[in-house]
């Protein structure tokens, strides 16, 4: 996760740079440093709300069902509100209520809207790009090669998940937007698939999918904790999986509880 932030944090530095330099939306008549050097600012202030709002968003779309289209779109309009806010107080010298009241207002608010859209559209483009391997095991079909002794269990490699050698046993995955979280024993990995292929791709491996966005396997569980009606399952290194209230028979029956 830490490299990821990093990637985005720079992402937004150059599309600053870049924007700074073209200058649009009337701010091409500063001086080229002072506009890029804004520009940057302005990008790293979305970026700071734009993030968690697309985790809300992300959220919602797992909890509803919501396309993940529709959800992206949401946490735009929705953020681009405050992003306006601030940057037409930092660029027009406003106050908060004079800003609010600016008759531009809203036209400032489509041009950041715009911004948003492309920022987005580049952020996917990158993250797409980072992670060649998972969108070649997504596109092209796993072929079984001919059967050689077994000196290693079918499930402590996963090459169909384009896992690094040696990854180990999976004990579970977490949908996180576009993305899966392969975790191991003391290893993570963020591959690009979707949670139902991933799923798909791990063959009998001794699990369930006890949530939207959490598969388990048996054998990492370290207990299984009764919250109301429903449960969390706790897995040996620490990590927490909810378990969703329909998914609560399964696990009975599977003997988990």
């Amino acid at each position: 996760m830490a490299k990821r932030l990093t990637i985005e944090l720079l992402v937004m530095v150059a599309l600053g740079l870049l924007i700074g330099l073209l200058g649009p939306f009337g701010t091409f008549g500063a001086p080229p440093a002072q506009r890029m050097l804004s520009w940057v600012i302005w990008l790293l202030a979305g970026y700071g709300l734009f993030r968690p709002t697309g985790v809300v968003a992300s959220w919602l779309c797992e909890a509803t069902g919501m396309p993940r289209f529709a959800g992206t779109l949401l946490a735009l309009v929705v953020a681009s509100v405050p992003l306006t806010l601030i940057i037409t107080m930092m660029a027009m010298r406003m106050d908060f209520a004079a800003a609010l009241r600016w008759p531009g207002f809203w036209t400032m608010y489509l041009y950041i809207l715009i911004i948003a859209a492309v920022v987005s559209i580049a952020m996917g483009a990158v993250f797409g790009r980072a992670a060649p391997p998972a969108e070649a095991a997504t596109s092209v079909p796993t072929v079984p090669s001919a059967p050689e002794p077994a000196a290693v269990k079918p499930e402590q490699e996963a090459p169909t998940l384009s896992l690094p050698p040696g990854f180990g046993p999976v004990w579970a995955l977490k949908g996180e937007d576009h993305y899966v979280r392969v975790i191991g024993e003391g290893r993570e990995e963020l591959i690009l698939m979707r949670m139902r292929d991933a799923i798909e791709r791990l063959g009998d491996a001794g699990g369930l999918r006890v949530h939207r966005s959490w598969w388990v396997a048996k054998n990492a569980v370290e207990s299984v904790r009764r919250e109301g009606r429903t449960a969390v399952i706790v897995l040996k290194d620490g990590h927490e999986a909810p378990v969703a209230r329909d998914m609560m028979p399964a696990l009975r029956a599977a003997g988990w509880l």
